[in-house]
C-alpha cells in the first residue's frame, strides 16, 4: 500500500463515521460528532508541536471570536486559557482555524468564510522580540490560515463552490482575509494558484503571506512604474475523489512549516502598559 491508498482508506473510513453519526436526531451533537471526526485525526497525526482544539481565540484589546470548529495552535508556546468544551487560546498562538460542514451548500460556504474573515481580522501584526547570547531580533509573526471543509456537496458541484469562492473574493477584496482552501471529501478540493505568463511558471498559492506579498509586490512596481511580470492569480479544481483528504492534508502540513508565530504575550492582556516580553533562545 502506497501513501496514496493509505490516504484513500483513511478518507473512506471518516465518510464511513460521517454518515454513521447522522443516526443522531439532534443537530447539535451531529455537528460535534462531525466535527470530532477530523478533530481526532489531526490530534493523532500532526506532529506534537501542534495543538488542536475547539473553541475562541482572545485578542490583548479583549475581542473575542465565534466558536471555531477546530483551531491548529502551537502547543509548545500557546497558553489555554480556558480549558473545557470549548477553549479559549490567545489569538498571537494560532495558525489557523478549520469550518467544518456536513454538506457545503452555497449558504454554507458563505457561512464558513465568513466565519474565517471575522478570524483573520483578529490577527494581530505586532512584531516580536527574540533574543539570543550573539544578536536581538524581532520577527512579525505569520497571516494565519482558513480551510473549509464539507463531507459531501449539497445539490450542487465544485464548479459552483468555485464560483460561489470566486464571488466571496470580489465581495472581500483584500486577500488578508481569503480562505486558503476549500475541500469536499470523496469529491475533491480548491486552491489559488499563481501562473507567472512572462517566465512560464505556475506556483501553488495556499499560504496566505505569499499571497499577500504577491499582491502587493505587484501593487508596489505599478506605482513605481517598474517593469511586471504578467500574473494570473486563478483557483484550481482538484477533483481527486478518494484521494482529496490526502491532498488536504499535505497542504496543511505545507502551510505549517512555512509559519512563524510569536509567542503569546500575556503581561500585555492584563496590562497594555507592560513593556513588550522578549523571548530568549
Amino acid at each position: 500500500m502506497d501513501l496514496n491508498e493509505l490516504f484513500s482508506s483513511i478518507e473512506t473510513t471518516m465518510l464511513a463515521r460521517f454518515r454513521e453519526s447522522g443516526f443522531i436526531q439532534h443537530s447539535g451533537d451531529k455537528g460535534e460528532n462531525r466535527e470530532e471526526i477530523l478533530r481526532e485525526f489531526l490530534e493523532n497525526h500532526l506532529p506534537k508541536r501542534y495543538g488542536v482544539t475547539k473553541g475562541e481565540v482572545i485578542t490583548k484589546d479583549g475581542k473575542r471570536s465565534h466558536a471555531m470548529d477546530i483551531i491548529i495552535y502551537d502547543a509548545v508556546n500557546c497558553p489555554v486559557l480556558y480549558s473545557g468544551k470549548t477553549s479559549i487560546l490567545p489569538v498571537e498562538g494560532v495558525y489557523g482555524i478549520i469550518e467544518v460542514k456536513s454538506s457545503l451548500s452555497k449558504a454554507e460556504f458563505e457561512d464558513a468564510a465568513a466565519k474565517i474573515e471575522s478570524f483573520k481580522r483578529l490577527a494581530p501584526r505586532d512584531l516580536g522580540v527574540i533574543a539570543t547570547r550573539e544578536y536581538v531580533t524581532v520577527q512579525r509573526a505569520s497571516r494565519p490560515f482558513g480551510i473549509i471543509l464539507g463531507y459531501q456537496l449539497s445539490n450542487n458541484s465544485l464548479e459552483s463552490l468555485k464560483n460561489n469562492w470566486q464571488e466571496q473574493c470580489f465581495k472581500v477584496h483584500d486577500v488578508n482575509f481569503f480562505c486558503n482552501i476549500v475541500c469536499v471529501l470523496g469529491e475533491g478540493l480548491l486552491r489559488h494558484e499563481n501562473v507567472n505568463l512572462t517566465k512560464g511558471e505556475k506556483h501553488l498559492l495556499i499560504d496566505t503571506d505569499e499571497f499577500v506579498n504577491l499582491v502587493l509586490t505587484t501593487h508596489k512596481r505599478i506605482n513605481n512604474s517598474e517593469p511586471n511580470d504578467e500574473i494570473i492569480i486563478r483557483i484550481i479544481t482538484e477533483g481527486e475523489k478518494d484521494k482529496t483528504f490526502g491532498r488536504l492534508f499535505t497542504y496543511l502540513l505545507i502551510m505549517l512549516t512555512r509559519m512563524k508565530l510569536n509567542v503569546p504575550d500575556l503581561g500585555r492582556y492584563i496590562d497594555p502598559d507592560l513593556p513588550i516580553a522578549i523571548i530568549k533562545e
